[in-house]
């Protein structure tokens, strides 16, 4: 068991908070949607709930009651929203109802009702299993999708924002398989599985570039298939995933490690797509052991998913700094400050998985990949060991892990992640310093722990200056970092708002920067306090994006790249 504390635990908290709010009540809802998506905010609510009731162990106030309703909101045949004609199918419905079949799944895997394993079993039986046949339909011509004579409905044109109806969710329906993978994962249905690889089979026969397929259905299909992976050791499904997270990282990442919400149209980022790449990050790290995507997990989760988090506890989207194509792209402030109908509740698994990430166990090993505080109570082979991790990472350099109790029969070992960041190494028992010998990016200490044995890790991380690198981002600028954490120059900024209807009721910002400095690739940055540094012989001052004492609020703009000579503007 976890037991999360420090800064992680305040923004789990914030978000958990803010998703027992009114849009998030049982009598709200089912019947929030009103642009096409069943299911959708539904089942994000749930799965949100259900996940972070989990790992704060602090109950919900509304997950069971919400669980109590959902079945007189079903259709006749059990699934949200209205019945097609046969041989029909909507792409919005089969992305809505993978969050459902998600939420259902986590539900009865925490609770063990039977009720709810009743449900998803005849949800898959009458809304995804008739897709069987079809998937392999799905239009993937570019410039002709619209066009095709298929059984498909395609993703609407939207209205939440007026940028949002330039546009479609183009692949949101491959976001099923998602859905779909953790629902075989409980019900081992073998047509639901023939299914599956004939949605994956399509998925990768589409070019998502050509598409502009949207980064988050992509990303939500490489968990899915991630999970198959987990579930039946097949080679391919790792490699399919593998060769889809570089495809993304190498044409959709922002240079602040965010996303453009499709492939080729960097008009936002989305926090739904940070979170999932934040997971697969880490997923594809524990499938490969390969520590990349250690420290690809670390840039997201302290510059992209930390500013993504927004100071009431919600999520929204920002600018996609870097991009060629956006306004304004040297630097990163909200475009949406708050996404609640779809972004504030995947915080949820964002912040169960950050605290589930805490630490591993294989056998007698014990992996720490992170740095958060918490404490631990776990069984290994060899005996029970409690242990409490002390951290200030990455605004400080120093991490302890105290040995509360151990019942062990035998030596357990604590591999610790050594981020490529980090610099120089520290590593001691109960003050003795300890030989290192960095295995897969990590370094160990094994021991019959006892209470009051204490290990201390020292990481040495220092300031660096990198060049923008990106594909589709600008060249001859560079970025300034501590660590994983991205160093920006806070803006004077002048908001005006916009008021519409129920989606559109927030505020949609628009920025006037007019103070941008030039700070040269070679400046001296004196650290002045945790997470702000001064550029020498200057009064500019950098900051970065994960200080829960500094979190996003609507005015926050700070210019993430750099050019020239220093010149500060009036």
């Amino acid at each position: 068991m976890i037991r999360v504390k420090g800064d992680l635990a305040v923004r789990s908290g914030l978000n958990f908070a803010r998703l027992e709010g009114d849009w998030y009540r049982p009598e709200e809802i089912f019947k929030a949607d009103s642009h096409g998506w069943p299911g959708d905010w539904e089942g994000r609510v749930i799965l949100a709930l259900t996940m972070l009731e989990q790992a704060t162990h602090r109950t919900s106030a509304y997950l069971d009651e919400i669980m109590s309703r959902l079945h007189s909101h079903l259709n006749e045949r059990g699934y949200f929203g209205i019945i097609l004609p046969d041989n029909t199918f909507d792409e919005q419905h089969f992305s809505g109802h993978s969050w459902t079949l998600r939420a259902l799944s986590a539900y009865y895997k925490y609770k063990k009702k039977p009720e709810t394993l009743a449900i998803l079993k005849r949800m898959v039986e009458n809304f995804l299993l008739p897709v069987k046949g079809s998937f392999a339909l799905y239009p993937i011509e570019p410039g002709k999708r619209f066009e095709a004579k298929t059984p498909w409905i395609l993703s609407h044109l939207q209205t939440k924002t007026k940028h949002h109806a330039e546009t479609s969710d183009a692949g949101c329906a491959f976001m099923m398989i998602d859905g779909a993978t953790e629902a075989y994962e409980l019900l081992r249905l073998p047509e639901l599985r023939e299914l599956i690889d004939e949605m994956i089979d399509r998925y990768m026969e589409a070019d998502l570039k050509a598409l502009n397929i949207q980064t988050h259905a992509t990303l939500s299909a490489v968990r899915g298939i991630l999970r198959l992976y987990e579930i039946t050791g097949e080679k391919r499904y790792l490699e399919i995933a593998l060769e889809r997270y570089k495809l993304y990282r190498k044409e959709a990442w922002t240079e602040c490690f965010g996303n453009f919400n499709w492939f080729g149209a960097p008009r936002w980022t989305e926090p739904c797509a940070i979170i999932d790449s934040f997971i697969v990050a880490v997923t594809l790290w524990k499938s490969t052991c390969d520590p990349s995507f250690l420290n690809d997990s670390h840039l997201i989760y302290y510059n992209a998913l930390c500013h993504g988090n927004r100071i009431n506890g919600s999520f929204g989207s920002d600018r996609c700094c870097g991009a060629l194509e956006a306004d304004d792209n040297l630097f990163l402030s909200p475009i949406n400050y708050e996404t609640y109908w779809c972004c504030t509740m995947r915080g949820g698994e964002g912040f169960a998985r950050a605290i589930e990430y805490c630490c591993f166990t294989e056998g007698n090993t014990i992996l720490l990949p992170f740095y958060h505080s918490f404490e631990a109570m776990l069984t290994l082979e060899n005996g029970d060991i409690t242990f409490e991790a002390f951290s200030h990472y990455p605004l400080r350099n120093h991490v302890e892990i105290s040995i509360k109790d151990a019942k062990l029969k035998a030596p357990c070992r604590f591999s610790l992640f050594i981020p490529d960041f980090a610099g120089n190494i520290s590593l001691k028992f109960n003050g003795e310093k300890e030989q290192l010998e960095l295995h897969n990016g990590f370094v160990s200490i094994e021991r019959i722990f006892k209470q009051g044995d204490i290990i201390t890790l020292d990481l040495d991380m220092s300031t660096r200056c990198e060049e923008t690198r990106f594909d589709n981002c600008v060249r001859g600028y560079h970025k300034f970092f501590y660590g994983p954490m991205l160093l920006g120059r806070k803006a004077s900024v002048e908001i005006n708002s916009m008021d519409g209807n129920r989606f559109e009721n927030y505020a949609e910002s628009r920025y006037k920067s007019a103070d941008t400095v030039l700070i040269p690739a070679d400046a001296e940055l004196i650290r002045i306090d945790d997470g702000k540094f001064q550029v020498a012989g200057t009064k500019i001052e950098l900051t970065c994006l994960c200080d829960v004492r500094d979190m996003t609020s609507e005015d926050t703009m700070r210019q993430m790249l750099f050019r020239g000579e220093y010149e500060e503007s009036n």
